[in-house]
Order: structure tokens, then sequence, then C-alpha cells
């Protein structure tokens, strides 16, 4: 609110061909607003409430103003237009109806007051729950609510609606107990009549979607409904005495007075505070439809609306029309959609729909004497199977069978028991379903053998040989999403029926990496558990890689994690734990350890013609010892030549600033450091560092060129080398691209 200037409650200097426009829209939109408003007023001010209802639609109507006056001045769409809600008005009504019965002796106007006081409650939490969430930018977590409970709820409302309108048309609730008395001949006329307006608005609004279909259709009612009472020779006294229109309402004056007052002080107030678990549905469902209805705006009139701020502008409108009675409200997709195809644009457009229901408002009864109660029914009947066709017919085909089977649910417990207990039951089911879904997902996102994948170490030939002859030893899973005692459990079997699996390597190594893991459950960590004991019996090692600090404390809560257990490992990331696998395997190979012993003379045998040759090339290598931890060069040094790694073990790590920096490659005995610089004479890329004591040997740019001068059949076989050297890489790294694309 605060990013809005004084200057916008006034509209931008409209042109007189735009004038025309904006009052057209606003008093089309307006009119909208005073037929919803009426009909929510019969719907809650129903039966033991009906000698309030002029009272009531007083109410109604100047919420209508408040809404709309203070969305206009402040939307971020200058053209937005508010309407009351219908899932507001029946839960309310159902509140309403629920009060009036448990006040048998108190006074019409005692009930009116409780009932008055629990639409100012609801109307100022909804609305300081509305600012809250535009506030602190959380109205994006109202999306969370899993969709079928919002279908169920709607679909609910739809019946909430129904039942209202049969009740208001023929003054009878439809229960069990009563539906004989709705076939008799005087209340069956009214509510079938009632039903045939409803299906025939929902017919023409489905069939035809232009924006006067549902103007035209209500026009058309009112002036057939006129004509059938002059063809029967029946008066309008005598059809208002029949019960045929709108009222009574008391003589002379306007609809409006400020109830707010008497309610704060006559209410029953234990009563009104035991709706409040009731209520608070309201708010997240309105807070739902708020955010649903301003994004169908921003697609319609392609114009991007700040949803956090139309929260708070609709929460100070609802607190505003609270402290006055009113129900509240916010954007009415369907009628802030007419108002632009009319050509509506600024914010003339809600002020004039305001404007009209105060002419209604201060007019009163003389006004709405003579609208036809079976056109209000039948309104009230066209919300509730709009609903219900919406959310028990079209889900059919949009939901998955168990989705719609939660929304059936909620819609058969809001019938038989109530609307709060239908949510309930709904989230309930919701939630379960989400369990039995999710741990039919794998929680594994990869799973592969040491065969094919590595570690970031460049092995020499023999000792890449070893390890895909001994691959399978090391089984790897990457792990993902939430893990609980579903998916863990999965896991167990999984990991279970690998290590008993008759027609491969025994495992010695079972790395689960936690890279992609968004949470780890309490419950799991018992399959995890359970996991360590099978490794154990089997003497596997089991490691760990890439736990944050809550999953290492839940592990090691339910007696995963030790630091005297042997066979339980854990590491930084995946690529260290396979590294540790790989050396494990490499120490316990005979074949290793006597190319351990070797020296570099020896590594180079099978690259170069003869020994010769190879002592040839060490004439121009020059020594040089690192110690644990020491540079070898840094990243953005000018290139100067490549080096052999004799002894040790070497590191080439990426600098990413701040301190932080990331291994690429780890080099051992054998292998080659720099070769592309060699070609390219490009700047250090990275830089290397020794991870324990080593021995390189250096061959500088001026040395090769040398070598190329003075040996060129020797430099010949050493671009041979080379070539054969990346090219042997990529042959590794083309295997490794395969398998994790299989």
């Amino acid at each position: 609110m605060s990013s809005y200037k004084l200057t916008n409650f006034l509209p931008k200097k409209i042109s007189f061909n735009q004038l025309l426009p904006d009052l057209t829209a606003g008093i089309v939109a307006g009119t909208f607003v005073v037929i919803y408003s009426i009909s929510y007023a019969a719907l809650i001010f129903a039966d033991q409430l009906s000698p309030s209802i002029s009272a009531g639609l007083g109410l109604l109507l100047f919420n209508g103003i408040i809404i709309n006056v203070v969305l206009a001045s402040f939307s971020s769409y200058p053209a937005a237009l508010a309407t009351p809600q219908k899932t507001t008005a029946a839960v309310l009504a159902l509140v309403a109806s629920t009060i009036a019965t448990t006040m048998p002796t108190a006074t019409p106007e005692t009930k009116f007051l409780t009932i008055v006081a629990v639409i100012i409650l609801n109307s100022v939490l909804s609305g300081l729950f509305f600012i809250g969430l535009g506030w602190f930018k959380l109205g994006g977590l109202i999306r969370f609510i899993p969709y079928p409970v919002i279908g169920g709820f709607l679909a609910g409302s739809g019946v909430l609606l129904v039942q209202g309108a049969i009740r208001m048309l023929t003054g009878i609730t439809p229960d069990l107990a009563k539906l004989p008395k709705l076939f008799q001949a005087a209340p069956l006329t009214q509510w079938v009549l009632g039903l045939g307006f409803a299906i025939l608005v929902l017919f023409m609004t489905k069939r035809f979607r232009h924006f006067l279909v549902l103007p035209g259709v209500i026009a058309g009612a009112i002036a057939l409904f006129y004509i059938v009472l002059a063809l029967s020779g029946t008066s309008v006294a005598q059809a208002s005495s029949q019960g045929l229109f709108l009222g009574p309402f008391p003589e002379g004056g306007g609809l409006f007075n400020l109830v707010t007052i008497p309610a704060l002080h006559q209410a029953n107030w234990s009563l009104v505070f035991s709706q409040i678990p009731s209520l608070a549905a309201i708010w997240l469902i309105d807070g739902i439809g708020l955010l649903m209805n301003a994004s169908g705006i921003e697609l319609t009139v392609s114009k991007d609306m700040d949803l956090n701020h139309e929260l708070k502008v609709v929460g100070l409108g609802t607190v505003a029309s609270g402290l006055a009675g009113g129900i509240g409200g916010f954007h009415s997709m369907s009628q802030s959609v007419l108002v632009h195809r009319l050509g509506g644009t600024s914010r003339l457009v809600g002020w004039v729909g305001a404007g009209i229901c105060a002419i209604v408002l201060l007019a009163g009864a003389s006004v709405l004497s003579f609208f036809p109660k079976l056109i209000v029914g039948g309104l009230l009947l066209y919300l509730g199977l709009e609903y219900l066709y919406d959310w028990l017919y079209l889900a059919w085909f949009r939901l998955s069978r168990a989705d719609y089977l939660i929304v059936v649910l909620i819609v058969l417990v809001i019938a038989a028991t109530g609307y709060l207990q239908g949510i309930g039951v709904g989230l309930m089911a919701a939630t379960l379903l989400f369990v039995i879904n999710y741990s039919r997902l794998s929680v594994t996102k990869r799973v592969a053998s040491g065969t094919y994948y590595h570690s970031n170490v460049l092995r020499t030939s023999e000792e890449a040989t070893i390890l895909r002859e001994e691959g399978e030893r090391i089984y790897i899973l990457e792990l993902q999403g939430l893990i609980f005692f579903g998916t863990a459990n999965k896991l167990l079997n999984q990991v279970r029926d690998r290590i008993n699996h008759s027609t491969h390597q025994p495992l010695k190594f079972v790395v689960l990496d936690f890279r992609l893991v968004s949470g780890l459950d309490a419950s799991a960590a018992i399959s995890f558990a359970k996991l360590k004991q099978v490794t154990q019996q089997k003497q596997i090692h089991l490691l760990f890689t890439n736990l944050s600090l809550e999953a290492m404390q839940r592990l090691k809560q339910g007696g995963c994690l030790a630091q005297s257990d042997r066979l339980c490992h854990i590491f930084p990331d995946l690529d260290r734990g396979i590294e540790w696998c790989e050396r494990q395997i490499l120490e316990a190979n005979p074949l290793h350890q006597q190319e351990s012993a070797a020296s570099l003379a020896n590594h180079l045998e099978a690259s170069f013609s003869s020994a010769e040759q190879i002592a040839r090339l060490m004439t121009y290598l020059k020594p040089r010892s690192l110690e644990e931890g020491e540079y070898l060069f840094r990243q953005g040094d000018p290139f100067d030549g490549l080096y052999f790694v004799g002894l040790g073990q070497v590191s080439v790590v990426l600098e990413l600033g701040e301190g932080q920096s990331k291994r690429l490659r780890t080099y051992t005995m054998g292998n080659t450091i720099g070769e592309m610089g060699l070609y390219r004479q490009a700047p250090r890329t990275a830089s290397v560092v020794a991870d324990k004591p080593s021995e390189v040997y250096f061959l500088s740019t001026k040395a090769f060129e040398q070598m190329e001068t003075e040996e060129p059949m020797l430099a010949a076989s050493f671009h041979r080398f080379i070539v054969n050297l990346l090219a042997e890489r990529l042959s590794h790294r083309e295997e490794e691209l395969k398998h994790l694309l299989q």
C-alpha cells in the first residue's frame, strides 16, 4: 500500500470517448454487485432470520460500496471490480442457520445481532489474514493446499448454495426429515421453477461465452415473470402477498442502518467465538480464490498485477467493510472481464459500480420489493449448480480417480455433517494419498557401479583396467527428494536385492549420495539402521556422501553413524567417496602393488618404441619435488610447459573465489598435466596442488621446441603419445556418458 500515492484515489484524465465505456461498464457491473448482494442476503438471512432480511440486505449493499471504493482506489489494475463471494455467503448462511437454531428462545433482534457479530469477526480476521499474507509476501503459500481439497470445498459450497436456495424459495430446510414436504404442490412448483431457471442460466453461460448472456437471461426472465403475471390476471400486490417478491421490507426510508455498536454489545459472544474454526476455512479458500481470480484477470487483460499488493488491498477493504457489518469480497474475474470487454479501463468503473449500490441502498424497499424471489433463488441455484458442474462433472475428466474420490468424499461429508468436517476428512485423505503416491516413487535418481562411474582421479591404463574388472564391487545410488519410512524401506529392499544377486560380483562397497535429498524423516533412520545391519553382516562398507547437517543428525540418532565403525564412512562428496573405494580395490590388487613400485620410465614403455627413446626423453625433463599442500602452479599463470607425475598424487582445483575451490581432477603416477596448453599456449585455467609428498617432471615449452629441432623422431613419438592419451581419456568419458544415458 505504501507504494501508492494519494493521487491514486483520483482517476487519470479521461477523454470523452473513454467516459461512456467506463460509465456503461460501471453501471452494468454495479448492477450485478446489487443482484449478488440481494441473493446472498436472502441466503444468509432466511427462515428464522427472515424478519431481518431488510437490514441484512442493507449491510450487503453497503459492503459492495466499501469493497469497490477500496479496490478501485488502490488495485494495481484500475478497472478491477469486487463482489461478495458465494463461498463466503454459503458458509455464513450455514453458520447463521446454526446460530439461529442454537438460540431458540432469543429475540429475532438478538439473533440478528449475533449473526452480524459473526460477520464482523469473520471479515476483520480474514482481512487481517490477507494483509499479513501480503505484507510478508506469503501469498504463494496458499497454493500448497491440495487441489482436490479445494475442489471438494467448492463442490461442498455448491451443495450449501443449493440447500440455501431451496430453503429461501420454499421456506423448508432440505433434509431427509423434511424431504416429503418439498414434493407438495406449492413448494414443488417454487423450487422446480427456480431449478429450471438455474439450469437455463447454466446452459446458456456454458454454451455461449458472450459477456451479455447472463445479464440478457436475467433481464429476459424478469420480463417473462411480469408477462406471466399480466396474462394470469395477478396483480403485483397479490403476487407480493403470495410471497413471489422479495420482502416484506419496512415502509419508507433506506435499507442501511449501522448496527456495529449494538452488535458488539448485545451479541452472544461465546456463541460467536465458537464459530472461529468454521470461519477459518473461508480465509484459506478466499485467499486461493483471490489469487486465482487475479491471475485470471492478468491473463485476460494482458496486464501484470502485484498479487501480494492485491492481498493487502483486499484485506483493507474487507476490514473496512467488516467494521460496518459487511461480509467483504474481492476481485470478480467474470465481472472484471465483463468490464474489460465493455471497454472500461479506469478507476471510474469501480466507483460507478459502488454508486449503483449506493443508489439501491438509498432507494430501499421501493426498488427491491419488485424483484422476483424466483429470480434470486434461481441465481443461487445457478451458482451452486455451477460449482457442482465444475467439480462433480468436469472434474471426472480432469482429475485422477483417486483425486476425484476425495472431492466426492468431501461433498458427502459436508452434506451429512458439516463443511469443516468435510475439509478435515479431505485433508487427511489427500495426505494419505500423497504418502501412498510418493512412496511409489523411486528415491534413487541414478544407480551405477564402479565399472562405469569413476572418481575424478585420472588413473593409468593399468589401474583403469583393474577398476573396470572389479567395478561391480562398488554399488552407487544417487538419492533424491524426501526420504521417509515408505521410500527408505524401498531403498533397503533395493540394496538387499543387489547384495543377494548371484550373477554379479560380490559387493564390497555401497555408496549412498544425498546431494539431491531435500529431507530425511526421523522414521527413515530405522530403515538406514537396518541397511547398516545388512551390510555389516556381509562385511560390506557403507558410505554416506553429501550429507546435510540435519540428515547427519538424523542418522546419528538412529544409530547409523559412529566414529568407531570401520565399515561405515562419511565423505563430503560423491567424488571423494568413490575415490576411497577405488583406492581400496587398487591397494588390494597384487598387480597394482607391483605397478606402484615402478618408475616413470617403466610407465612410459608402452607408449614409446624403445627404452632408448624414453631415456632421451628423460633428458629433456626437469624433476621437481612437492610437499603436501604445495601448489605446482596457480590458476591464471602463463603456460610454460607440461608435467609428468612421477610419484605421489596431485589435484587440479578450480578457484571459485572467496576461498572456495572445487576439485576437477586428480592425477597419479604416469599421468601428464597441461598437455592441451602445449598446443594452445593459453594461461592456466585451474590450479594444481599436491595431495601428498610428490615428485613431478617438467617439460618446458623451450625444452619441447628444442626436442622438435634436435630429435624430430622423438618429438613425433611424443606427439603420438599425447594424441593416444587424449583419445583414451575421451573414450572413457564417452563410455561413462553412454552408461548414464541408458
